[in-house]
């Protein structure tokens, strides 16, 4: 049985001149202080981060975690304009969330987007995150990873007549994240997909992510080396060992250039881990433990 959130939060924000709701998966003590912050990936939702969730407020009772769904995913908020789904917007918004639930220092996990957005909230000036882990995501993002990734979200988001016509279309994209029980991919697929009122089932994302990604892919990329540099916190980067977004060189680069981090390979896997097995989650637990 996987864990469900003790409670999801929606939590108004400004965005671009207009009030979205942000959905927040927390668990754990609302009144905690810190906070470990687990944001997903391009097209998933915070309940990728259940398992986690669960083993990290075991491990730790006096923090809460919490697991946004970034603007556009899952059961937060569509933003206006394509122009909007970017990641400097979505570190605004998700600033604005602390703000309103009370935490002062968090712990930051990101999976592929959400290690981007945690990148730059780690630079920020008077940044409250007290530690950052990066999930299979660096400073060069492999162009062949964009072109695989591309060629789902180039697809005219389809609705299915089934759950099970719907379940089966995902294994293509879930494919890479590494060994998933049954259960597991049930899991990933029935928390990011919805049932209209006419039975089609559909995903949970807005269509205007899958062009934002396309304007992104045909664009010079990002100098983010700066950015990493910067980074002055403890941090681990995780990296799928069959990742074709992170490759090992750009690891190794990262390692030598800042001396707060380390890293740890998750086997059998490619982009990006799930972090729903136990040795990869006592890994993350036992980086973010109390010092």
């Amino acid at each position: 049985m996987i864990p469900v959130p003790h409670r999801t939060h929606r939590i108004p924000v400004q965005i671009s001149g207009a009030t979205k709701q942000i959905a927040v998966h927390a668990w754990g003590d609302d009144a905690a202080a810190h906070a470990v912050v687990c944001v997903h990936g391009l097209s998933r939702n915070g309940r990728d981060f259940d398992v986690l969730a669960d083993a990290l407020v075991r491990a730790q009772p006096d923090v809460r975690v919490l697991c946004p769904d970034v603007p556009g995913r899952g059961g937060s908020d569509w933003l206006d304009a394509v122009s909007h789904y970017q990641i400097p917007v979505y570190a605004a918004a998700l600033s604005q969330t602390w703000t309103a639930t009370g935490v002062k220092t968090y712990d930051w996990v990101g999976t592929s987007m959400g290690g981007l957005i945690g990148l730059v909230l780690a630079c920020a000036p008077n940044s409250a995150m007290r530690k950052f882990v990066m999930n299979d995501v660096g400073c060069e993002i492999e162009r062949i990873a964009l072109e695989r990734i591309g060629q789902y979200m180039r697809v005219k988001t389809p609705a299915f007549p089934s759950y099970e016509s719907l379940f089966a279309a995902a294994q293509f994209a879930i494919a890479p994240f590494g060994p998933l029980t049954d259960a597991q991919k049930h899991h990933i697929v029935r928390t990011s997909c919805a049932c209209d009122d006419a039975g089609a089932w559909t995903f949970n994302t807005d269509p205007k992510i899958s062009a934002a990604f396309l304007e992104t892919l045909a664009a010079p990329p990002v100098d983010l080396w700066p950015f990493w540099r910067a980074v002055n916190v403890p941090t681990l980067v995780l990296r799928g060992v069959h990742s074709d977004l992170l490759s090992a060189a750009t690891l190794s680069r990262m390692l030598a250039e800042n001396p707060h981090a380390r890293a740890h390979e998750v086997a059998n896997t490619g982009h990006a881990p799930m972090l729903m097995d136990a040795p990869t989650i006592d890994v993350i637990a036992h980086f973010l433990k109390h010092d």
